[in-house]
């Protein structure tokens, strides 16, 4: 069967640009402003094409709801809002600083055994279904979230909800909640707890006659256990020698002659990220040997104008040149501006061209001092040669950039929203993904089958995640002569804690993924991965922060056998192959 085409990216012209004003029309459409009569005009068609799907019940169907705007804003033990009594145990309160309409929230802050509870009337027994909009205040742990109807007398579970939850972000987490049963509900509870001073935030809740259309998913809290074997593991960068207080964030590379690029952060005075200290080199080792024996750590770029952070890889199959991009702040702690350079080597990592500054050419005036980095970890080539990577703009979202000059000139061509720290990859069909950490219990994953223009978005909670950055490429595809297409996945398989460090296939480009297995039960945080010559695989990855480790496996060991190559291994496409 002939392979699809690639989907050409839109020629980096017609795609918005994140210096063009933008029009928010609700929480996920976001559209070029061209004039002010025509946003209104696109306004209202949007409006009346897409409300009816937003309006998931009719209007008799509530028979409760609040955005708590009536009481007083003050912490409380007890209120009343309509006919429904509303008790607090713990600290517990209405707050004008955020809310997801009107002007104020329910708050409840992160105190043990901290409960706010609704209590019924006659009238509102017969409740079916639980909404509201909610935002966890903190990444920091520990977080619990449940949701409880008190029936008959007994209290019993609706929801947990801890790892769906969305740090921050206005109240992205939109829960939907069935309660089941023929009893009549007398009360229903939240229980959180959270860190200090933290908590949760609650929003627009209402109590409906009848169960949600669309039910929130709950991640099932089932994470990889069985042990990964491994053809070697060693420590390539270890915290607290080579004159380096703290080395992190991996990234790992196979040039087209097989060597291996491994790359890192010398954060030298201390843990932090780049913003707060300047001191930070950035330096890699090599392997001739497929990671037997590595070379001495070299510094990347020896001036001491600054402070450089968060490398990632990217490997032209076509020139054999390899770039090394980073994010570059000056020694002037006054200023707050993030500026992206690039390095390229010509002979397969050995040795480095000097820094290039292609900020402007990617990002506008206006995100000069914004907090937007490059995305660390590693770029791809899709198969039509085009270089692509990403950088986050935090808070807004990703934005995508590429080159088909083989890295001579770079151009933005999408946005893409929510997202944080996200890895490219290029399915077997020529689909575009974008693969984000955005909360603990889930990945944000988007898709695009035109070159960027546009995007489907979807919560895959099959793939647990504790909001860290991940790794994600792709092995073989049929078009390749290979009898399946095939995707690997590497992360903290974690609901909440870095920990978990394990490795997934997948043959239908994402839809599903294999139970995983574990290379690191231990604490483990970011990871890379690359392909050897020889077909295995490469992590290079933190396990904590003490060091930085590289190993080794099969795809023999990864799936027991059951999966082996129909022919050998080839790396290094070439365009229009």
């Amino acid at each position: 069967m002939a392979r699809q085409g690639p989907v050409a990216l839109p020629g980096f012209a017609n795609v918005p640009t994140p210096n063009q004003a933008r029009l928010k029309i609700f929480d996920h459409v976001d559209i070029p402003v061209i004039n002010m009569t025509r946003c209104l005009i696109l306004s209202l068609c949007i409006f009346l094409f897409y409300a009816p799907a937003h309006c998931a019940e009719p209007a008799d169907d509530v028979l409760f709801s609040t955005s708590f705007e009536r009481p007083p804003q003050a912490t409380f033990q007890q209120l009343k809002i309509g006919s429904v009594e509303i008790n607090a145990t713990g600290t517990a309160n209405i707050t004008s600083r955020f809310a997801h309409s009107g002007d104020t929230s329910l708050h409840m802050l992160g105190d043990a055994n901290n409960t706010v509870t609704l209590v019924l009337p006659p009238e509102l027994s017969g409740v079916k279904g639980i909404r509201f909009y909610a935002e966890r205040w903190t990444v920091k742990g520990p977080f619990t979230f449940k949701v409880e109807v008190q029936q008959d007398g007994t209290w019993r579970d609706v929801a947990q909800l801890d790892s769906v939850i969305d740090v921050g972000a206005r109240f992205r987490s939109h829960i939907q909640l069935p309660v089941t049963g023929n009893a009549k509900t007398d009360a229903i509870r939240f229980s959180t707890e959270a860190a200090s001073s933290s908590g949760l935030l609650i929003d627009d809740l209402s109590l409906h006659s009848s169960v949600p259309k669309r039910p929130t998913t709950i991640p099932i809290d089932v994470m990889p256990s069985e042990p990964l074997k491994l053809i070697g593991s060693q420590s390539l960068f270890v915290s607290g020698t080579q004159d380096t207080h703290t080395f992190r964030i991996p990234a790992i590379a196979t040039a087209t002659n097989g060597d291996l690029i491994a790359a890192c952060d010398a954060r030298r005075t201390g843990s932090g990220d780049l913003l707060p200290q300047r001191t930070i080199d950035i330096v890699f080792r090599r392997s001739t040997d497929n990671g037997e024996t590595w070379t001495p750590m070299e510094v990347m770029d020896q001036s001491d104008d600054g402070g450089c952070s968060d490398p990632s890889l990217l490997v032209d199959e076509i020139t054999g040149d390899i770039f090394c991009f980073y994010n570059f702040m000056n020694n002037d702690k006054s200023s707050k501006e993030f500026r992206f350079y690039v390095q390229k080597s010509s002979d397969h990592g050995k040795s480095w061209g000097k820094p290039d500054d292609f900020t402007d050419q990617v990002a506008p005036p206006e995100l000069k001092d914004a907090f937007k980095f490059i995305t660390s970890g590693r770029g791809i080539q899709t198969r039509d040669g085009t270089l692509i990577h990403n950088y986050v703009r935090v808070g807004q979202g990703v934005t995508l950039f590429a080159s088909r000059d083989h890295g001579r000139t770079w151009k933005t061509f999408g946005d893409v929203t929510p997202g944080d720290e996200s890895k490219v990859v290029e399915l077997s069909d020529g689909t575009l993904m974008v693969n984000s950490r955005i909360a603990p219990g889930k990945r944000l994953v988007h898709r695009s089958s035109d070159g960027g223009k546009t995007w489907d978005s979807l919560n895959d909670v099959s793939l647990p995640d504790p909001r860290c950055n991940a790794s994600i490429i792709q092995y073989t595809a049929k078009a390749d002569g290979y009898s399946k297409n095939r995707l690997l996945f590497c992360n903290a398989a974690s609901n909440q804690e870095r920990q978990n460090l394990a490795v997934r296939i997948s043959y239908d480009d994402g839809a599903t993924w294999s139970a995983g297995k574990v290379i690191d039960k231990g604490a483990a945080a970011y990871s890379e991965m690359t392909i050897l010559k020889d077909g295995s695989f490469g992590v290079l990855y933190e396990p904590g922060y003490s060091e930085v480790r590289f190993v080794r496996f099969s795809l023999d060991a990864l799936t027991d056998g059951t999966d082996r190559l129909n022919k050998p291994y080839v790396r290094a496409y070439k365009a229009g192959s």
